[in-house]
Parts: C-alpha cells; structure tokens; sequence
C-alpha cells in the first residue's frame, strides 16, 4: 500500500459507534488520525452522523473502509445507508477473515472486536511475547493470546456502564450512577452514602476482577502453553481508560478494535 493512504476504520458497538480515520505510512502499523464516537440511542442515523464526521475531517482522497459490528442491525443499517460512494467498505464479519488461529469450542461465536483486538494486540507486541487484552465497554472482556498468535479464549464479565444499570433496575431505591466519568483516583472506601458506595462497588470490584483474571490467565500462559515471558497486557474501552492506570504494566489503546480493521487492511486482507 502506497504510503499516505488514508483507512477509515468503523466498529458498530452495542452502545457506541465508533470512527477512526488513519494513515498507512512505511511503519509497520497504520498511524490514527481522528477517532471518535457516537452513542447509538442519541443518534437518529448512524450512516449520517457518519458522514458528518467524515465531512468534519477534509479528506480529499477516497480513503478504504472497513467495518466490523457487535450490532449487525445497526450496521445493516449503516452499509444500506453509505454515504461515501466511491468508497465500499470492506465487512469483516468472522473469524476466518482475521489473521489468529482460534483455539476454543466454537470460534464462529467469538466476537469480532474480540478477535481484532487481538490480532492488534500481537501487531503491536513484543515479538514472541503472548498478550492478554482487556477491554472494557458494555460487557468487559480479558483474552489471552500466545505468541504463535492463537487465541486462546478468556473471560466476558458485566462492564461498569451494565452493572450500574443493573443495581439501579434490579431494585427499588439505588441510583443509577453515570460511569462515563473519568476518574483520576479510585473511590474511597468505605463509602459513606449510598452512591459513594456503590461508585466504591462498581470500579474497585471491576478492577479487582480484572487484575485477577490478568494473574490467572498469565499463569495458564506458562501452565498450558509453556509460554516463558510475561504477557503483555494492552487495555481499550471507556472503562479501560479508567482501570489501565490502576494496571501494573499495561498500556491503553484508545478503540483497539478499530485498530485492527485498520492493521487488516494494511496487511492486505
């Protein structure tokens, strides 16, 4: 691929559409330019408020476009609504279209951003070091991959966005706390009011629930899969952004699946 050539990069969520425009140089990984998000029950039209954001950009040059989807309704709609029209996105829609070999019981139910995360997570590795990705949205998902780029399944728990929805549907008087908010420092304990408590509950027990499944998987890594390095942990999603500094060693990726439509196209899918 020609260096300079501009890669649009879309991943339709279960709450967020997010868009990513970046550039393929002579570096081994497309550069992000723009990234940004839409949430999906304030947007009347995913294919316009698209093309809002691609208007925004002033890119003159048709660019490649790939799209990936946890809500294949709302990309339905988005690719029946496709705004730009000497551009067709290219749509990665299972495993067979991403470079890793999957080593569980059903690898067609995998979901596509899982697996894209880790395709970008073992582009931006270490050589020969396996990676463990956590990411951190509507659900929160922490995977394993070896280094003979295999992935190796892992582990889905509610996000924080879910479980204060939960507390506050699942019951009579709780509140529902917005959880959007970055936090520099975790909450204090013990919380001393109802909210306080429950913010203390959501993001601590999050971050305990990661850091044990980042411990346990690490040993699996050496246990089953004779791996002899430490993984290196990659961390995306809005939680993520919240949770990596809190991480021992970890690096976030703001949007890493979109990161690996762009690293599918670069490497010529």
């Amino acid at each position: 691929m020609a260096d300079g050539k501009h890669i649009l990069a879309i991943d339709v969520g279960n709450t967020r559409a997010k868009f990513g425009l970046f550039r393929q140089t002579s570096a081994k990984n497309p550069e992000p330019l723009e990234i940004a998000a839409r949430i999906l029950n304030q947007t009347a039209d995913v294919a316009s408020a698209f093309y809002d954001w691609w208007l925004s950009l002033g890119v003159d040059a048709p660019p490649v476009a790939m799209v990936a989807a946890s809500d294949p309704e709302t990309r339905d709609l988005l690719l029946q609504g496709w705004p730009i029209p000497d551009c067709r996105p290219i749509t990665v829609f299972g495993f067979r279209q991403i470079p890793v070999e999957v080593d569980v019981d059903f690898p067609e139910r995998v979901g596509v951003d899982r697996l894209l995360n880790a395709f970008a997570g073992l582009r931006m590795s270490e050589p020969g070091r396996p990676v463990i990705v956590v990411d951190s949205g509507t659900a929160t998902t922490v995977d394993l991959v070896t280094s003979d780029a295999t992935f190796r399944g892992g582990s889905i728990l509610p996000g924080l966005r879910l479980s204060a929805y939960a507390m506050h549907d699942y019951t009579a008087r709780l509140p529902l706390l917005n959880v959007d908010e970055e936090l520099i420092e975790l909450p204090l304990l013990p919380g001393r009011n109802t909210e306080a408590a429950m913010r203390a509950g959501l993001f601590v027990g999050q971050l305990g629930a990661v850091k044990e499944l980042i411990a346990r998987l690490s040993l699996s890594a050496v246990s089953q899969f004779a791996e002899n390095s430490r993984p290196q942990v990659f961390v995306s999603g809005g939680g993520g952004r919240q949770l990596v500094s809190h991480l021992e060693d970890a690096t976030f990726v703001d949007s890493l699946p979109l990161h690996g439509l762009a690293m599918l196209n670069a490497s010529e899918l």
